[in-house]
């Protein structure tokens, strides 16, 4: 249980950073793409107007944190030689249609044949923008038109620019993977001082259970034995029948309170290979009179050879209480199931406890196996039972590693345990 919460606590403590992280990486990378796209933007403006870059031409469009106009606040204040940076070159159309690269001073060893063949198909598809390909540089293009009417494309290496956001990326998932890496083993390393706390209340709530409940049964002894000496001697009233049904009622509540607080400690209990198989048939043929006694319909089946990962005597008492949960609770003149199966795909038995409960549908049954829980909040109900019986098959299974759930169909209530099939 301990470690269960343990590792819970920090499975949610390195989300909650994962999430941290995303958020904020993913922001920071949103804005750096959006400063690229935008650059990318402005840089072809730039050259569609002016068909090259120069300080002082570049100024207005970049803008500055001086410039009210063209404030650009993430961009940082202007500076002219950034403009050199840029890779760009201009392919013209001619009279006889066949495109001519002019201003390609600021490229090196661009793929001419490449950039006039997409150049033809631009012009003929009238594109006005986009983006190509070329060697190991994709380029941005736009086309334009010069004072005469005739029309060019301006061509952007975009791969420069967008490399820092490219580098700011691989960066980021570096360093958060290495940050939760770090932090996970920090909190690994601390987290159990961390619930210290937590650990050590319920250590003494165990105890104080286990304790208390060793103390209840001497006084609980002497009261019985006084009753029966009372019944020999010939007072046998029905005040003291009374006292030895709730001297038992007693005596049965302390035993479940310590085999529950005991339950939960797993490094006390040491799981082999046993047969579920037998251990159910055997607690539902001892279940049969009783009942028959209670006028039920009981019909069982239970695949034979089945093995789990479990402790006999746990386990048994797992079954044992489903049962009489199933016969107490059951309708009148109703009906028992139990079935023991295979997954369907063959690694999980599955065992399902179910009887007639019309009552069932659609209530709440997310509190079945809280300690305590009562139906009947007042605790007046006919049915006997201290509301800790599903807790400790909860607590059971959970030791097994499996799982349980509670659901209702068919005028119905169905408990089902799901346990790994030994190999």
């Amino acid at each position: 249980m301990i470690q269960k919460f343990r590792w819970k606590f920090i499975g949610m403590s390195i989300t909650a950073l994962f999430i941290v992280l995303v958020i904020t990486l993913g922001t920071l990378l949103g804005i750096s793409y959006t400063q690229s796209h935008n650059e990318v933007d402005r840089v072809l403006t730039t050259l569609v107007n002016n068909q090259q870059l120069t300080p002082r031409n570049a100024k207005p469009v970049f803008g500055n944190q001086k410039d009210p106009i063209n404030k650009n606040f993430l961009a940082g204040e202007y500076n002219p030689e950034a403009i050199f940076q840029y890779r760009y070159f201009t392919v013209a159309s001619t009279k006889n249609n066949t495109p001519k690269i002019i201003n390609d001073d600021n490229v090196y060893d661009v793929a001419r044949k490449q950039i006039i063949g997409t150049s033809k198909q631009v012009f003929k598809d009238k594109v006005t923008s986009g983006s190509v390909n070329i060697g190991s540089n994709q380029y941005a293009y736009r086309v334009g038109k010069d004072s005469k009417g005739n029309q060019f494309i301006v061509y952007l290496n975009e791969s420069l620019i967008y490399h820092r956001f490219s580098l700011l990326f691989r960066v980021s998932i570096l360093l958060g993977l290495i940050a939760l890496i770090v932090f996970a083993l920090i909190l690994i390393l601390v987290s159990k001082k961390a619930i210290g706390p937590i650990i050590t209340t319920y250590h003494k709530q165990r105890e104080f259970i286990t304790n208390a409940g060793h103390e209840l049964k001497t006084p609980l002894a002497i009261i019985s034995a006084n009753t029966e000496m009372e019944e020999m001697l010939g007072n046998n009233s029905e005040w003291n029948k009374s006292t030895k049904e709730q001297v038992d009622r007693l005596t049965r509540l302390i035993n479940r309170l310590i085999a529950l607080a005991r339950t939960g400690e797993t490094g006390e209990v040491v799981l082999n290979k046993v047969n579920f198989s037998e251990i159910v048939k055997k607690n539902v043929t001892s279940f049969k009179s009783v009942m028959q006694k209670n006028d039920l319909k009981y019909n069982a089946m239970i695949m034979p050879d089945l093995y789990v990962k479990a402790e006999r005597n746990i386990l048994s008492e797992l079954t044992n209480i489903l049962l009489d949960n199933a016969r107490k609770y059951c309708d009148r003149d109703g009906e028992v199931r139990v079935s023991l199966t295979k997954g369907k795909l063959g690694t999980n038995a599955i065992l399902r406890v179910a009887n007639t409960y019309k009552e069932g549908k659609g209530k709440d049954y997310s509190h079945f196996f809280e300690r305590f829980y009562r139906e009947d909040e007042s605790h007046n109900s006919k049915k006997s039972g201290f509301g800790i019986g599903l807790a400790m098959a909860q607590e059971i299974v959970q030791t097994f590693h499996g799982k349980i759930h509670v659901s209702h169909k068919d005028d119905m209530i169905v408990f089902t345990v799901i346990l790994k099939l030994a190999k």
